[in-house]
């Protein structure tokens, strides 16, 4: 009896350990930087364009700040009417025509900040990047070899995001 315990509590051991290491996924790379598939591209640019992008993208950001915090409230009023025991379905579908409004908007003004990047940088397709953030697989983030300068660090240099 004791050794199938003892073999019992090793097993569950080893079991959590591994659903652990899994959980972290592979890769290994360093965390932040903008990937192989993000802004690597940017390297060729000027720093006067950089300079412009970087100024563009926080215009966008500062822009969009009330949308973006709209949307995540609307969100979070239907993630707590879903918590109810009886959710009302029109106030549900009311919020859900409310966010599609608010992506048009975003959609709108990613846009505009990618026909202005363009002008500043018509080699850019900044319509292609997606909204992926340390994805690793093409997007913003770094995943597994975060390398390539960011347009948004100062300078060009790596920094987490």
């Amino acid at each position: 009896m004791k050794k199938t315990l003892i073999t019992l509590t090793a097993l569950a051991l080893v079991g959590f350990m591994a659903a652990t290491a899994f959980a972290w996924g592979h890769g290994g790379g360093k965390r932040g930087g903008c990937g192989k598939g993000g802004y690597g591209m940017f390297s060729d640019l000027s720093q006067e364009q950089k300079t412009e992008l970087r100024a563009l993208h926080q215009q966008f950001i500062d822009e969009t700040y009330d949308t973006r915090s709209a949307m995540m409230t609307k969100h979070q009023e239907i993630r707590m009417l879903m918590d109810t025991s009886n959710p009302d379905r029109a106030k549900l579908d009311t919020l859900s025509d409310d966010i599609l409004a608010l992506k048009k908007a975003m959609v709108d003004k990613r846009i505009d900040y990618a026909l202005k990047a363009k002008e500043i940088a018509p080699e850019l397709n900044l319509m292609a990047f997606g909204r992926h953030h340390g994805s690793g697989k093409g997007g913003y983030g770094g995943g597994k070899g975060g390398y390539g300068p960011c347009p948004w660090n100062n300078g060009g240099e790596q920094t987490v995001q």
